[in-house]
């Protein structure tokens, strides 16, 4: 697992209690977090975000540093346990991140982005 800068724990933060907000304000029936507590656990399996709305989607939040192969074990492991997820990858790195899912042969991820425009965290394809 790879370590993250301060600067990015926050950035990764802040991506989850944003996406919580978001899900949030649309009224999901639940939405659970791992920022103040490990409450975003299934079957064992802990992500970043799992929100029921009816559906139940699943949310994976990587930072500039943690697009990697090494992280890919992790989603595999989601993907596996948990069946399909969202990962959110940072704008940049969507071909980094495309391909190491690709080599990874991972068939249950779904990419969704994010970005900084304006001073604003702006998010791509959300469920």
């Amino acid at each position: 697992m790879s370590m993250r800068s301060p600067k990015e724990m926050k950035m990764h933060d802040t991506i989850i209690s944003s996406l919580a907000g978001i899900y949030r304000s649309k009224n999901a029936q639940m939405v659970s977090t791992n920022l103040e507590t490990q409450k975003a656990v299934m079957k064992g399996v802990t992500v970043d975000l799992i929100v029921k709305n009816p559906i139940t989607y699943i949310f994976k939040v990587e930072t500039e540093s943690t697009v990697t192969e090494g992280e890919a074990i992790a989603w595999k492991g989601i993907s596996e346990q948990l069946g399909t997820f969202f990962l959110m990858v940072p704008d940049p790195l969507k071909g980094d991140a495309n391909r190491i899912v690709a080599k990874a042969g991972l068939k249950n991820v779904k990419m969704c982005y994010y970005k900084i425009a304006d001073n604003k965290l702006k998010f791509t394809n959300l469920p």
